[in-house]
């Protein structure tokens, strides 16, 4: 988040201003999973884990929900790590938000690992 001045007070996610920040973070990533046509009816929550220096870099894990009958299937195509990357770079782009403001984020800072 280009627009975040990274604090000490963000160095620790139980801080106020860590925690006010964690949950607008979380706030977008829960809106913008659980309105994806193709991931939202999986989409379980958004953890917001610590935030880090450089504007401010935020790691963070996304939980899915698969039913079990078609866990393989999901995982392997539509909850790839890919897709999942894709829905929120798309979002990225869409997004209205100006760069100027305090939550854009910046698409070519988007990195995403796959936890399993």
């Amino acid at each position: 988040m280009p627009n975040q001045l990274f604090t000490v007070d963000l160095a620790n996610i139980s801080s106020s201003k860590g925690q006010a920040l964690a949950a607008e973070l979380g706030t977008k990533l829960t809106d913008l999973y659980k309105s994806s046509p193709a991931l939202g009816r999986y989409f379980s929550e958004a953890e917001i884990h610590a935030f880090r220096n450089g504007s401010v870099i935020a790691d963070y894990k996304l939980t899915f929900r698969l039913p079990e009958e078609e866990k393989d299937q999901l995982r392997n195509f539509t909850l790839s790590t890919e897709m999942v990357y894709n829905v929120f770079r798309q979002f990225l782009y869409d997004q209205d938000s100006p760069e100027s403001e305090p939550m854009f984020i910046e698409c070519d800072s988007l990195q995403m690992v796959s936890g399993r």
